[in-house]
């Protein structure tokens, strides 16, 4: 039976106990409910040889709530949580692609989490990529190929995380397949550091994976990837590696960035025909930059060159951001994408145009809660 008391019956619990256990704390805990809503209009020059105009949600950033909390469990432990939920504000649709986890902590020995959660990629790698700062979902490098955007997350997965030792901090992340008897099918681990000191920044990481898609309950879903004939297929990767390194300098309120990712994706099958397709490694070099030009307005730019599989993508994008209050923020950017000839062009959230070339303008309002 649950029983269920108010503030008051709760302060003269805790007092109780207090009292009886000669001077010992109750535990403090905390629950924050927050979110994001990020919504706006988009043109897009080139979608099946068409202009496209429509209502966007989460350019920059994908819409969500969430709730997280911390009991302190004393010593100097915590136990934590973290559920968030993605949705379309342009239609409501809700997404599995932001993490559930349930774990405990110390500000000495850092954290040990459980649940369906970010990679080693995403914590080390992606900060130095603007899609994985301020520049967002539609800067992604081609089909996301090195997860940057954090398009997936590990599902059945045990993350260890770091505390910040002298600027020095790192972690690991193993996903399990769930599967009996196949211990290796659609698993995936990844670790990864990052070292900060002053104004200089650097990061490294790696994920691995092993019959990537093959299950539907293993570690990760099928990816993207380009296929002939200009065409974007979801493929099953029996053995996928990306590793991503990257590095940072501020300069007073400008920041320069540069990122090298490289995806290698072997045992490639087509997940809606079941067709063999040609193994592909995809690489990344990516430079950019942000400048805080006022308080209140940000400027952003990057290129990226994208090569692989016999073919390649040029890829430049800026982004103005203007905040109205500490919550809500206004923003405009444009995104263009150029592939070779036989390739797919296509910016990330949109479909594949008919051609090499892809533009987007978008402008769009963010609020936090």
């Amino acid at each position: 039976m649950r029983i269920r008391t108010n503030v008051r019956q709760r302060h003269v619990i805790c007092a109780t106990l207090l009292a009886l256990a000669g001077g010992a704390a109750c535990a403090q805990s905390s629950v924050t409910l927050y979110g994001e809503l990020d919504a706006g209009l988009a043109y897009v020059n080139n979608v099946g040889d068409h202009a496209l105009y429509k209502l966007t949600s989460g350019v920059i950033d994908g819409s969500y709530w969430g709730l997280q909390g911390t009991e302190d469990l004393g010593g100097g432990a915590k136990a934590i949580f973290r559920l968030e939920r993605g949705y379309s504000v342009a239609t409501g649709e809700g997404f599995n692609d932001h993490p559930f986890y349930v774990g405990l902590g110390t500000e000495t020995l850092g954290t040990l989490t459980l649940g369906h959660q970010y990679d080693s990629i995403h914590d080390y790698f992606a900060p130095f990529t603007l899609t994985g700062g301020t520049g967002g979902t539609a800067f992604a490098h081609p089909f996301d190929n090195d997860n940057a955007n954090n398009s997936f997350l590990a599902a059945n997965s045990v993350k260890y995380t770091s505390a910040n030792y002298g600027g020095f901090s790192f972690g690991g992340l193993y996903g399990f397949s769930n599967a009996a008897g196949q211990f290796a099918n659609n698993r995936a681990y990844s670790v990864g550091a990052n070292y900060s000191n002053g104004p200089f920044n650097a990061g490294a990481a790696y994920l691995h994976n092993n019959g990537r898609g093959n299950t539907t309950g293993g570690a990760y879903e099928p990816m993207n990837l380009p296929g002939a004939d200009s065409t974007v297929f979801p493929a099953i990767v029996q053995r996928q590696n990306t590793f991503g390194v990257g590095t940072s300098f501020a300069i007073g309120e400008f920041t320069l960035a540069g990122a090298f990712s490289r995806s290698i994706n072997s045992g490639v099958i087509n997940a809606d025909t079941g067709d063999a397709e040609s193994s592909i490694a995809l690489n990344n070099y990516e430079i950019n930059g942000v400048y805080q030009l006022t308080p209140a307005i940000a400027l952003a730019g990057m290129y990226v060159y994208t090569n692989g599989g016999g073919a390649h993508w040029h890829q430049g994008a800026l982004q103005a951001d203007y905040l109205l209050s500490k919550r809500t923020d206004v923003y405009l950017e444009s995104i263009y994408q150029r592939a070779s000839s036989g390739a797919p062009a296509v910016i990330n959230t949109n479909d594949p145009a008919t051609g090499r070339n892809q533009l987007m303008i978008a402008t769009g309002i963010r609020h936090r809660f």
